[in-house]
């Protein structure tokens, strides 16, 4: 059944204020749903208000919040989540293309110095709300305002200049190559790519080579994806003795065990065999708040490690983990996502589906996370377009082993 718009915002503050891990930061982070309702009433007042129009509003609030995991979906006939193509990054006054997924019209190198005639400075001024992830252009997500243009100016790399109409294209992130090759000196570099499921069989295929190295350069710039055994099969290469994974990562969640939570945890799990005990400690927590979880482990290495304010998911956890066990991170902060956890999703009505995570690790609960922040690094080399070009941040890490 489909609700009016004003019950679903409703109901979308509410969880965000009861159920979403992050619920007592939101304040802090200035977060203010009061535009965003006035925003949906007004194109409802206007007759403009449809399930894309609400769509947008609801994941710019929820962007607001910084939080990556935060999101609403839409189930509609004929809609196919969507981008525009190709990922850009904001330089000075104008948007650098970086990676092409569709959009064979463009190429990394073409700048867009103008979205629906207006340059992203005059854009990002006229913002009522910051959706964009960041407060510094460099850590700027435009993907959402993008999907928003329908014309773009270019700047192409050639130097001809051409007004572009933007088209949709499947939703699809940069593809990572893997990758493993021996550079000057011994050094070996490693890229293991999409933390999907297939970078521990990558890193084990390589083993032997990773051992006899003189040194270890882990590239895992625009490395996304979530799974945990990838990220483990890494860690025995960025520790330089046996380590409790504790000392590691920051392995003390907190989870909100809200009656609401413990419902949508377990209700995938009811008819799983095996799974009876899960499902009755889950009703056990039910109501009991917020609960720490420690998850033990150890791994040994020596090693540089490359990111960038896209490495997201395991490998921003992998990252995390080699600097606290001194290895030297080199390159741009990470996206900022790990602080955060444990997501379930709710059907609000036949239309919309919202995605909170129930989890938050110690330091974001104490103040000490990492949302947008991002995994510090030891040596801070701004993106220029350049660097499509030359690998700077490579060199860097070169050059630092050299010296170490």
């Amino acid at each position: 059944m489909n609700r009016r718009y004003d019950q679903l915002f409703g109901d979308i503050v509410t969880i965000l204020r009861r159920d979403y891990a992050g619920a007592a930061l939101l304040d802090e982070r200035r977060f203010d749903p009061r535009y965003y309702n006035q925003a949906v009433g007004q194109a409802w007042h206007d007759d403009r208000l449809d399930e894309l129009l609400f769509l947008r509003y609801i994941n710019q609030m929820l962007a607001c919040t910084g939080d990556r995991h935060l999101r609403l979906a839409l189930r509609l006939e004929g809609y196919t989540p969507w981008s525009p193509g190709f990922y850009t990054r904001r330089c000075g006054d104008s948007l650098c293309v970086t990676a092409v997924t569709h959009e064979t019209r463009l190429a990394p190198g073409d700048r867009l110095t103008a979205l629906n005639g207006g340059s992203p400075a005059k854009h990002r001024a006229l913002f009522q709300k910051n959706f964009l992830y960041a407060d510094t252009p460099e850590r700027e997500d435009w993907n959402g305002a993008l999907k928003m243009t329908d014309a773009v100016d270019v700047l192409y790399a050639d130097g001809g200049t051409e007004r572009l109409w933007l088209s949709h294209h499947p939703l699809a992130p940069p593809v990572i190559e893997r990758a493993c090759r021996s550079m000057a000196d011994g050094v070996l570099y490693l890229r293991p790519g999409a933390f999907d499921g297939g970078a521990a069989a990558f890193i084990a295929a390589h083993t032997a080579a990773i051992q006899n190295a003189s040194g270890l350069i882990v590239d895992l710039r625009n490395a996304y994806g979530e799974d945990e055994d990838d990220m483990l099969a890494l860690l025995p290469f960025v520790c330089r003795a046996d380590t409790p994974l504790s000392a590691l990562v920051d392995s003390s969640y907190y989870v909100n065990y809200t009656r609401f939570n413990c419902m949508l945890l377990a209700a995938p799990l009811v008819n799983v065999p095996g799974m009876e005990e899960t499902v009755a400690e889950l009703a056990r927590l039910s109501d009991s708040g917020m609960t720490d979880t420690v998850i033990p482990g150890a791994a040994p290495a020596r090693i540089v490690v490359l990111t960038d304010t896209w490495t997201r998911g395991a490998a921003e956890r992998a990252a995390l983990a080699a600097s606290n066990a001194g290895a030297r991170i080199i390159g741009r902060k990470s996206l900022g996502t790990i602080d955060f956890r444990g997501d379930v999703s709710y059907e609000l009505d036949d239309r919309f589906v919202l995605t909170w995570p129930t989890v938050i690790s110690a330091a974001a609960w104490e103040g000490e996370g990492v949302i947008g922040r991002g995994v510090p690094v030891h040596d801070h080399i701004p993106w220029t377009p350049g660097e499509l070009r030359s690998d700077t941040p490579l060199d860097a890490a070169l050059q630092y082993i050299r010296r170490s």
